[in-house]
């Protein structure tokens, strides 16, 4: 007996685990602030001539895409008469607002509210306070800074209750910048295979296994196989059978085909699985969720597949390996109810073609 060497245990035996894993943050903003010119067309009875003014908005987010927005508007309505003060004007009210497609770049949106009114007329203060209802049409552009600043305009039809009840139209345009964010962690279940092992003489030896698929680097012919498909005895991906994993990771720039620097990163593991195994062909497979309209999710969900492909080929895959297939919304994994299930349903799949 050469010191317990002829009683070496071999525990070879892949050890299938559930562990919770970190996915990417989900991050949202939760109010934010607008400042606005705003052009006044006076109701006739009011004025022949025009007004101009400024409005501040509070906004603050209820859901997705509920919104209700406090604001102040104060502003000066012309007279017309060189002598006569002008006709001043000033609202403090709240408006709900609907975001049609939530937090997509470009975003119209309708509102309706009212408040209080204070109409300051020359040589009539009898009565300058009264209501005022409102509702109007607006739109919401694209960030163009990395704050996440918008522009917005809005128009509105507004009924002042002062005097005898007047009719004015608001003509609005300026800046939106977003103030409270909520980050939202996702943690979902991923499959850990635990690492075989020689045990020999109290002493454990750990052997490598550098793409996690339960098969040894000594053994492995496929030593770059992505985690979460089934291989085989040498490690290779299994073609005799269709096999699916999401590209965890793989994420776009917001509302474009415009692959992320993270998503960058996990691609290149995916262009070496596929170098590494030339009988390996894949769909790459798009999909969003049901923000918007069916047939732009589509066109989007296919220009990002193709994306991905090009990426791929740019980093040497063979082209007849893949080929790249949107989906859009028709093939939810989550339901589209819930920001969280909106997130899981935006992804794109590494699609195994069994031979």
């Amino acid at each position: 007996m050469t010191r317990f060497r002829q009683q070496a245990l071999v525990a070879a035996l892949a050890l299938a685990s559930s562990a919770p894993a970190l996915a990417t943050d989900s991050v949202q903003h939760t109010s934010e602030l607008s400042v606005m010119g705003v052009y006044i067309e006076p109701d006739s009875d009011r004025t022949d001539e025009y007004g101009s003014a400024v409005r501040v908005i509070y906004g603050l987010r209820l859901d997705q895409n509920w919104w209700v927005e406090p604001q102040f508007l104060t502003g000066v309505m012309e007279t017309g008469q060189s002598l006569a003060t002008d006709y001043y004007h000033q609202e403090l009210g709240a408006d709900i607002s609907y975001r049609l497609f939530g937090d997509s770049q470009f975003t119209p949106f309708v509102l309706a509210g009212g408040g209080l009114s204070r109409n300051d007329v020359a040589n009539d203060r009898s009565k300058e306070f009264a209501g005022y209802a409102n509702v109007g049409l607006g739109l919401l552009s694209s960030p163009f800074t990395e704050s996440g600043m918008r522009l917005r305009g809005d128009a509105r039809y507004l009924f002042d209750t002062f005097s005898d009840d007047y009719s004015d139209i608001h003509f609005s345009l300026g800046i939106t910048v977003p103030l409270g964010v909520t980050r939202r962690q996702i943690v979902e279940k991923v499959t850990v295979i635990e690492r075989p092992v020689i045990v020999e003489s109290e002493r454990v030896v750990e052997l490598a296994d550098s793409d996690n698929d339960g098969v040894v680097d000594g053994v492995d012919q496929c030593p770059n196989t992505l985690e979460g498909l089934e291989v085989d005895a040498v490690g290779c991906v299994k073609t005799d059978q269709e096999q699916s994993v999401v590209l965890r990771g793989v994420t776009f720039e917001f509302n474009s085909n415009r692959l992320t620097a993270n998503a960058r990163d996990i691609l290149n593991r995916a262009a070496d699985a596929l170098k590494g195994q030339d009988d390996l062909n894949v769909e790459l497979a798009g999909h969003t969720d049901n923000v918007g309209a069916e047939a732009y999710n589509q066109q989007l969900s296919q220009k990002r597949a193709d994306a991905v492909r090009e990426y791929l080929l740019e980093m040497g895959v063979n082209a007849s390996q893949m080929t790249a297939v949107g989906y859009g919304e028709s093939q939810p994994i989550r339901s589209n109810d819930t920001e969280e299930g909106r997130e899981r349903n935006r992804r794109v799949e590494f699609n195994v073609i069994s031979q």
